[in-house]
């Protein structure tokens, strides 16, 4: 079956498909591919048509398809105060259009308490328009959810991972965001107990996406 032969032929291409072994499924079958992958999202539509319910990246593929489950925003946070934590890149963030990066962020505790930052292992960032602020992409599939918190004392800095996709989330983008000057923004929680702390956005990190 094609979609076995897939993750030896291209990795990484699948992010989600349905299980081949299972027989009990009809189509539509549900297929997402990593938003570099519109040659595959191609062949796979050319050869089965209506069969497939194809996603590249973020978005639905062919384009001009709705989506079957429209992408649901949340209110942006406050931006983060200089008087609470300061944040800047663990060097460069540099990027291939249609891929992930894993990164870091400093984050420097400026408060007098100790900051808990819960996380999944990492912050997952969006890819934002640093003329307009307009969140344009970001990361594009399942994540693992283990609740892993970062512990910053007064007046300390501590690496916080970061992940950052470059799937588009704007039709007009194309399936990946394009190569350019952009900008990183996470959103975090942040205070002295993690269940009760509000949502914060650091200000926008530079980012450059190559071809």
């Amino acid at each position: 079956m094609i979609l076995a032969r897939l993750p030896d032929e291209q990795p990484g291409v699948l992010l989600s498909w349905p299980n081949p072994l299972r027989q009990d499924r009809v189509p539509p079958f549900s297929i997402t591919l990593a938003p570099w992958a519109t040659a595959t999202a191609e062949q796979l539509h050319r050869r089965f048509g209506g069969d497939v319910e194809l996603t590249v990246g973020a978005l639905p593929y062919p384009p001009g398809r709705p989506p079957r489950w429209p992408r649901v925003t949340e209110p942006p946070a406050e931006l983060l105060s200089p008087q609470q934590a300061t944040v800047e890149l663990d060097g460069p963030a540099v990027v291939r259009s249609g891929h992930t990066l894993r990164h870091g962020l400093l984050l420097r505790n400026q408060s007098g308490d100790e900051l808990k930052i819960p996380t999944n292992g990492h912050l997952t960032t969006a890819v934002v328009d640093p003329a307009t602020g307009e969140v344009v992409g970001g990361f594009a599939g399942a994540q693992a959810l283990p609740l892993i918190t970062y512990r910053v004392a007064p007046g300390q800095t501590e690496p916080i991972p970061l992940l950052t996709g470059t799937a588009s989330f704007i039709p007009r983008l194309g399936y990946a965001v394009p190569p350019g000057s952009w900008g990183t923004q996470a959103t975090l929680m942040l205070g002295k107990e993690p269940r009760d702390s509000p949502r914060w956005r650091t200000p926008v990190l530079p980012l450059t996406i190559t071809a």
